[in-house]
């Protein structure tokens, strides 16, 4: 009974590394470049409570969001919406990812900076 146990297991594992890794990636759309809508930047009011700048079609926009729903703010000038963000991005210290640190390299320094306090 042990052995059926280990072996229902091991396909279980084995069905679902094959969804995760090779049929879900192929079926999720993808959000790249080519894309006409882009959210540039989000800033967080409160917990219910964002600011987004986007980029649509070549046309830069403030919109606000909340539980009220979404609500266009202003348009912004594209060319200074640009220099903007290119100026943001250089400033910027990221990694080649482009993404920043991944969850499991934020955790790691969260885990050491624990250890270091303790001694």
């Amino acid at each position: 009974m042990l052995v059926q146990t280990i072996v229902a297991l091991a396909l279980v594992c084995g069905l679902a590394y094959l969804i995760f890794r090779v049929i879900l990636p192929r079926l999720t759309i993808s959000y790249g470049a080519s894309n006409m809508v882009r959210v540039v930047d989000r800033i967080a009011l409160d917990p219910r409570k964002s600011l987004f700048v986007i980029e649509a079609a070549g046309k830069w926009m403030l919109v606000a969001s909340s539980e009220n729903g979404v609500q266009f703010i202003c348009e912004l000038d594209a060319q200074s919406a640009r220099d903007a963000e290119e100026l943001i991005l250089k400033n910027r210290q990221l990694p080649e990812g482009g993404f920043g640190k991944s969850f499991a390299d934020k955790l790691n320094e969260v885990i050491k900076g624990g250890k270091q306090g303790g001694k």
